[in-house]
């Protein structure tokens, strides 16, 4: 799987990168046919607190799953849309093995 990590206006250290690769690398367990997965990562000020904004978009053949989270800090965002992914990935492996 293709990991592609895209922050604008946002430096993130390489152990953060690190942290996200570990979150959705984990999915090519579940799938062994994902193609790419394109995450980006923001820093939304929201009043008196910044708000961290994950979106990422899974490339499988013939769909494409998207899910997307904000939350006070970047790993809690981060895992949100790790575990929304994986559940929408299980349901499409499900529906692809019920074709058969």
């Amino acid at each position: 799987m293709k990991l592609i990590i895209e922050s604008p206006k946002l430096d993130l250290r390489a152990s953060t990168e690190e942290v996200v690769e570990q979150k959705f690398r984990k999915l090519e367990r579940l799938f062994d046919r994902i193609d790419k997965c394109e995450i980006v990562i923001k820093k939304e000020p929201k009043g008196l607190i910044d708000k961290f904004f994950v979106e990422a978009k899974l490339y499988v053949p013939g769909n494409v799953l998207f899910a997307k989270e904000t939350a006070d800090s970047f790993e809690a965002a981060a895992n949100e849309v790790a575990l929304d992914l994986e559940s929408q990935l299980r349901k499409h492996k499900d529906k692809l093995y019920e074709k058969r």
